[in-house]
């Protein structure tokens, strides 16, 4: 099976989103300059979580009885950070639709939740961003989180590259695992050829 990889267009797009959230968290890593930042922001998946492992409350968001109510309490308080998740929540939303598999990749989701975004009607999703879920992607006191910064934001590119690609990477492997329950009507569409094939793999 093949997969398109993360693409310029998509790249740019999680760059763009993560100089935002640096940005609006500059004054937490007050070590952090502005070219750090900048190269920080180039890691290849977001700095920032949606919550995309709380099933109860994007049940809740989406689901057909929204209990929003219960979640006015959490309304976002400043436009800037509402506008970040209005505009991570529809790149993710039209990534889901188009490349489900890069979509995973940048925000760790599952593909349950994958599939319950692009259910949603794109008005739908973006309803959620006025509801704070946005938070940082690691821990504040780890390792890796300060290797990251660190390190990734580093002058000398391979060492910078190295990081960020070792994040990902413990990001992906420590993450909630999902049974994924469509695999095999996935691969009874396949046709008659290819599952011989793979039979005998």
């Amino acid at each position: 099976m093949e997969y398109e990889g993360l693409s310029p267009d998509d790249l740019d797009n999680v760059r763009a989103l993560n100089s935002v959230w640096l940005e609006l968290h500059r004054g937490n890593e007050p070590g952090l300059s502005a070219i750090r930042r900048e190269r920080l922001a180039a890691t290849p998946f977001l700095l920032f979580s949606f919550c995309e492992h709380d099933d109860a409350r994007w049940s809740d968001l989406l689901g057909e009885r929204r209990q929003l109510d219960m979640l006015e309490r959490e309304t976002v308080d400043t436009a800037a950070l509402r506008e970040l998740q209005a505009a991570g929540l529809g790149f993710l939303w039209e990534l889901v639709r188009r490349n489900p598999y890069v979509a995973r990749i940048i925000s760790n989701a599952s593909s349950r939740w994958c599939e319950r975004i692009a259910a949603s009607t794109l008005v739908r999703v973006l309803e959620c961003a006025r509801f704070r879920m946005i938070e940082p992607r690691f821990e504040e006191d780890t390792s890796l989180k300060r290797r990251l910064l660190a390190r990734g934001s580093a002058l000398e590119r391979e060492t910078r590259v190295f990081t960020q690609i070792g994040a990902l990477q413990a990001m992906l492997t420590s993450g909630q695992a999902v049974q994924y329950g469509r695999l095999p009507a996935a691969a009874c569409r396949m046709p008659k050829s290819a599952r011989q094939v793979a039979d005998e793999v």
